[in-house]
């Protein structure tokens, strides 16, 4: 009986035991993280950096105020976003990172435009490329070159040559003819001065021809022919009737004489009545300038007897009628002069003085003209002898 009862007891020891660790369970080890985990977790976490530092570098490329310059930015053609983008901000940023910036963002900006662009200061990349695509270019102040009244040709080619800052291609002006039809195209503009000539003097209006640092030599003899082309396109349609001019170009020429003789607006229609007048009674027109002219584009003077004598083409004191080519850069008022000239029938006119400014007399019969002759020499006798006194 009492073993009995030493077995139940120890059958219910067990079971309670039994019970008891099944309620409680095996008791758990600490969790150990593995090397391999902790890496894994590691490069996670640099890539998530790197990412925000990335986006945060492209945020800043697009944004960031370029360095200013002094000088306007020039975009040449052929260049697109990644040149522009590489050229300002290789020393600021990896080329990698730049490189991803043109490849997420060049479809923005196809078509960017050529010129020059300021940069100062304030303007990012993207703000330049808006501008680029937009073509909102930097207008530069032009440099200029002055063709004056009653210049010649080969004094405009001398100071052209001086420019440091103008590209001398004028080995295209050795085919003078090529160069006009090149240049005015058009039959009708071609016809406006007269056809085609072998030189360019008085074929250029005189003005002042901007330029800029694409431009070449030609290029402003180009624009100041066409001025001249058109002026006359207008201009010669209106002259007056019953002048003693077969073509525009001989329009020119006499203008030429206009402009060399007398630098007054207001006066140039009395001159160019002369030269008419004179051509009507079959008289030498007797004009210095042209035989100045004739001696050499470029000379001042004074003429001597014998270069009064020596016959050329342009001495009008040796053969009548017209030179054969113009002899300087006529203006528009002297054009407009030949065009309608003064109603007048004088036939002779000499300087009033040592003072170009002071004018011409005019004068209708050669006695008028010599007594007028008499004053312009009496009055220069008196302005030498008071420039003598008064040193």
């Amino acid at each position: 009986m009492a073993k009995a009862q030493n077995k139940t007891k120890q059958g219910l020891s067990a079971s309670i035991k039994e019970e008891v660790e099944i309620i409680e369970g095996p008791l758990k080890e600490p969790r150990k993280f593995s090397i391999a985990w902790i890496i894994q977790a590691a490069l996670i976490s640099l890539v998530i950096l790197l990412i925000a530092s990335g986006y945060s570098i492209l945020n800043a490329i697009g944004n960031d105020p370029l360095k200013a310059r002094s000088l306007p930015y020039e975009l040449e053609a052929n260049r697109g976003v990644s040149y522009v983008v590489h050229d300002l901000l290789d020393d600021k940023y990896p080329p990698f990172i730049i490189s991803l910036w043109v490849q997420l963002n060049a479809d923005d900006y196809r078509g960017i435009q050529r010129g020059f662009y300021v940069i100062d200061g304030k303007i990012s990349i993207k703000d330049l490329l808006d501008k680029m695509k937009r073509g909102e270019v930097y207008v530069e102040d032009p440099q200029t070159l002055p063709i004056a009244e009653g210049m010649q040709f080969e004094l405009i080619l001398k100071r052209m040559m001086a420019r440091g800052d103008l590209q001398n291609d004028l080995i295209v002006l050795k085919d003078v003819p090529a160069f006009i039809q090149k240049t005015l195209e058009s039959k009708e503009l071609i016809e406006a001065i007269g056809g085609v000539h072998d030189s360019l003097e008085g074929l250029l209006l005189p003005a002042t021809y901007p330029y800029y640092k694409d431009n070449t030599a030609s290029d402003i003899i180009a624009y100041a022919l066409k001025d001249m082309a058109q002026y006359m396109l207008t201009s010669w349609p209106s002259k007056d009737d019953g002048l003693e001019l077969k073509d525009p170009y001989e329009a020119l020429i006499l203008a030429s004489l206009v402009e060399r003789e007398s630098a007054i607006a207001e006066e140039m229609p009395q001159i160019a009545s002369v030269f008419y007048n004179r051509l009507k009674k079959g008289m030498r027109l007797q004009t210095d300038p042209a035989v100045m002219y004739g001696v050499s584009p470029l000379f001042r003077g004074p003429l001597r007897a014998s270069q009064l004598k020596k016959d050329t083409p342009y001495n009008t004191y040796t053969r009548a009628g017209l030179p054969p080519t113009p002899i300087a850069m006529p203006s528009k008022n002297a054009i407009d002069a030949v065009l309608h000239p003064a109603n007048s029938k004088a036939i002779f006119f000499v300087a009033k003085s040592h003072d170009p400014k002071d004018g011409h007399v005019f004068s209708d019969t050669l006695d008028e003209h010599n007594r007028s002759v008499a004053v312009y020499k009496k009055r220069v006798r008196e302005y030498l002898k008071e420039t003598k006194n008064s040193k």
